[in-house]
């Protein structure tokens, strides 16, 4: 966030916010993020792992791949209460050598137990003693797995089917289906009740965190590796650096691709977690993280501090504290004495302490006795408060947008049309788009709610629609324009920078470890046991939710599976459940409504209840007959 607002008075407030928190010792660390010891940066560091002790030998088909343990994470200290575990499957992309799946698992609570997975794949018993393995296959297998953690945490059931087909190049493996199905809110659009209508990849919520893999040259990224000496660049002239050492060689930059590789998808997990949890898209909240800080969680001095993934300041924060009470309530009472006072209404000093207590506790993540001066568990749990922030932004901006502006008395109200009066008015602007809503919520967080309230009115004054074309020609905030513009560009290429892991990342183990055998349980029965609940009405009153009297009855509504079965079922006071006891977890579902070109897709997860909606909105009436 680079804001670049007020003077003397405000630097005044910030020392106050940052040096008398940490004069008294405020380190609230009640962060909801997560993280992990990904295993996509495991298989990446075995090639580059020796052992004195053990000797090279070929993998057995079938047998599981111990990969050793990521970067040493330490210097957190996490907050009491019980950790959630996440466990899922990922196949490689391209002809294999040799066929095999990779499994993955990571704590919500990172660096704070140790996990391991266990489950058969076909009746074969296996035992992974790390957050990710990798499992050799002979041929098409079916996975039942949990992760477990030292402290007693267990992970929900994976099932998985995984098929191996052999070509002339070699083994394509793929994860034909699995009952792992997340639904996801997308909280801004629903704040702004504005909608992707052009059906955009960029905002789409992925199934895996692996689905965020990505690949790219970052060269900010590449300079601190190198400094940092996380990167040996001996070899290169200079070490790799330019003279000034803010630059990577091409010496450099080949140097530590395999690292930059790592550091840039470590945090996906926890971008995944977040998303799901916030309602943020994760290629969003991926893509600031790069924009900020390219995946280093340094601090920066600009006019303003700014700390960590996503280089928060102050003003940032500011934000958020006032939409978010919650958090506000969590860091009070560290600070003051009193905090039946809500944040608005505190002196200014008194919220600069505030801001100064959760930027200590949750985005600075420096650490003079972790590895490379960063506790980089901490910078996995701040995605969280990431999210939080981009959220907050997105409120603001429906809030600005709805201000009302003044009228101009020089304007003869009568010539004005009704779309200027509306404009005018503050009302809603069929000229904003949704990702215009996107690129104003980028300005708020990069540049302050204040620059942006002032392009606004400023924009609506000129009697002009406020989208991004009228809007951005206003900002009068230096660097906004090309900040936002240039994170759309970054955000619209996310998919061709998509990485999966290949063959050539993984080498041939250091170690065997074959675990003992036992007794095959009763295998695992792979049908489904959820429902699908469908609710049709008509929103009369234009709440956006059903209420008494709205539900519509006698609708039929079809079911149709990705097997080609079909089931057809009409809504009993707007309702219509259908039982898919025995179905495949994994299969696609498309639920339409036949005639009415409506239709909603979904994987069928293993249990539970899919909720799907159809909402018609009341048709506008005449008000006088002809």
């Amino acid at each position: 966030m680079r804001a670049r607002k007020r003077h003397s008075f405000l630097a005044i407030l910030l020392i106050l916010g940052i040096g008398i928190p940490g004069s008294i010792g405020i380190f609230v660390a009640q962060a909801k993020a997560i993280t992990n010891q990904s295993g996509f940066r495991d298989l990446l560091q075995a090639a580059g792992t020796s052992s004195s002790t053990s000797t090279s030998t070929q993998q057995p088909a079938g047998a599981p791949l111990f990969t050793p343990t990521g970067l040493p994470l330490s210097g957190f200290s996490t907050p009491s209460g019980p950790s959630n575990l996440y466990a899922y499957i990922q196949a490689p992309s391209g002809p294999l050598a040799t066929p095999y799946v990779i499994l993955n698992a990571f704590s919500s609570r990172p660096g704070s137990e140790s996990i391991s997975m266990r489950g058969f794949f076909n009746s074969q018993e296996f035992v992974c003693p790390s957050s990710s393995c990798v499992i050799y296959l002979q041929s098409s297998s079916r996975f039942d797995f949990r992760a477990y953690s030292d402290k007693g945490g267990m992970s929900d059931e994976v099932i998985a089917s995984v098929s191996v087909t052999q070509t002339q190049t070699g083994y394509l493996v793929a994860i034909n289906s699995v009952n792992q199905f997340t639904t996801f809110r997308n909280a801004c659009a629903n704040v702004w009740a504005v909608y992707d209508q052009d059906n955009v990849t960029w905002d789409d919520f992925v199934q895996s965190p692996a689905e965020l893999n990505t690949k790219k040259t970052l060269h900010t990224l590449a300079t601190q590796l190198l400094l940092n000496g996380i990167v040996d660049a001996k070899d290169c002239p200079a070490g790799g650096l330019s003279i000034g050492l803010n630059w990577p060689t091409a010496c450099g930059l080949e140097k530590a691709g395999s690292k930059m590789l790592e550091w840039q998808n470590q945090y996906d997990d926890y971008i995944w977690l977040a998303s799901r949890d916030e309602g943020v898209p994760p290629k969003i909240l991926k893509t600031l993280i790069e924009v900020e800080s390219q995946f280093w969680p340094g601090n920066q001095r600009f006019y303003v501090d700014e700390y960590g993934l996503g280089q928060i300041n102050q003003l940032g924060v500011d934000v958020l504290l006032r939409r978010d009470p919650t958090l506000y309530q969590q860091v009070c009472p560290g600070v003051l004495s009193d905090c039946s006072h809500p944040y608005v209404s505190l002196s200014r000093a008194e919220q600069a302490m505030i801001r100064g207590a959760v930027v200590t506790a949750y985005a600075d993540v420096t650490c003079p006795t972790c590895d490379y001066g960063l506790d980089l568990n901490k910078a996995k749990q701040s995605v969280s408060l990431l999210a939080k922030l981009i959220q907050a932004n997105c409120e603001q901006v429906d809030t600005i947008l709805s201000t009302t502006v003044a009228a101009d008395e020089d304007v003869d109200a009568a010539t004005a049309t009704a779309a200027v009066a509306t404009v005018q008015a503050g009302g809603e602007n069929p000229d904003t788009t949704y990702e215009d809503l996107w690129r104003f919520t980028l300005v708020s967080y990069h540049s302050g709610s204040n620059c942006f309230q002032q392009a606004v009115l400023d924009t609506k004054k000129d009697k002009r629609p406020v989208d991004w074309d009228n809007l951005s020609k206003k900002l009068k905030c230096k660097g906004g324009v090309d900040y936002v513009n240039g994170f759309m560009d970054t955000l619209k290429a996310f998919d061709f920078y998509r990485y999966q892991t290949t063959d050539a990342d993984v080498t041939v183990a250091v170690s065997t470890i074959v675990p003992t055998r036992t007794a095959a349980p009763t295998a695992t029965q792979y049908i489904s046991t959820a429902t699908v609940k469908v609710q049709v009405f008509m929103d009369r009153n234009g709440n956006k939710s059903p209420d008494e009297g709205e539900w519509i009855d006698a609708m039929s509504v079809l079911l149709t599976t990705s097997t080609n079965d079909q089931i057809t079922q009409r809504t009993q006071n707007g309702i219509t459940v259908f039982a898919m006891t025995g179905y495949t977890p994994g299969i696609g579902i498309n639920v339409s409504l036949p005639g009415l070109y409506r239709s909603e897709s979904f994987v069928l997860p293993a249990q539970g209840e899919v909720l799907v909606t159809f909402m018609f909105e009341q048709p506008v009436l005449p008000t006088q007959l002809p």
